[in-house]
């Protein structure tokens, strides 16, 4: 594969991804709230989403959990010929207005996916998730990467700073499986039923053009500024 730089930051809120400002309390202590991230590889909305939805847990004291879940169409849910079309010409505008490469594109739908969703969660027991999630996708869909192969999979894994021996066991692992299995089987129980979703205290911000409401709602809950 031919590896770029992984775009971390995205979009014209400034160095840093800082979306919202507030100034820490001096001396003030508070657990840091959690924050669901429900994506699919094979999402380019969610793709677009990453590098900012990641930067929240840089901008505020939340507990950002990433949810890999299990394409729509390998779940028995079909998306019309004409939607695809749609959403690639949009996810084309997008991405030229937050500086993301978009474009070459190899469509993970079925081993990719699976694959992807496992070492995802290897990737999260690693501390390496933000870095895993946002290499397998650029290079799904900016660098034309197949996740199916050894070869594709393993170049995504080493750029995320992960051991491809450690991710070839997940690959293999039923815990972890089951793990894509629940989160899938959460967004379900929760009413929705596609991706990005970012949940915070019972309420639900569905589309990578909602991040920045959700900076407003933490903002306002007095969540710090690291």
């Amino acid at each position: 594969m031919d590896r770029g730089p992984l775009v971390l930051c995205a979009g014209p809120v400034g160095a840093g991804c800082r979306l919202a400002r507030r100034t820490r309390m001096e001396g003030e202590v508070m657990a840091a709230p959690r924050v669901d991230y429900f994506y699919s590889f094979r999402s380019p909305y969610s793709y677009l989403s990453g590098p900012r939805a990641f930067a929240l847990a840089d901008d505020f004291e939340i507990d950002l959990r990433f949810r890999g879940v299990i394409p729509m169409m390998m779940r028995g849910e079909s998306v019309p010929t004409a939607k695809r079309l749609h959403t690639l010409r949009d996810v084309k505008r997008e991405a030229d207005r937050l500086g993301m490469p978009f474009g070459r594109i190899h469509d993970p739908l079925g081993e990719g996916a699976t694959r992807t969703l496992a070492v995802s969660e290897h990737a999260i027991d690693e501390g390496r998730a933000r870095e895993f999630v946002l290499s397998a996708s650029q290079a799904i869909w900016a660098e034309a990467t197949d996740p199916a192969t050894d070869a594709g999979l393993q170049a995504i894994c080493e750029r995320a700073g992960l051991d491809w021996q450690g991710c070839l066991a997940a690959l293999k692992d039923p815990a972890i499986a089951a793990r894509v299995e629940a989160n899938t089987d959460e967004l379900v129980d929760i009413g929705h039923w596609g991706v990005p979703v970012l949940v915070f205290e019972g309420e639900q911000f569905w589309g990578q053009d909602r991040i920045e409401d959700l900076a407003l709602v933490l903002g306002d809950h007095g969540l710090a500024l690291r």
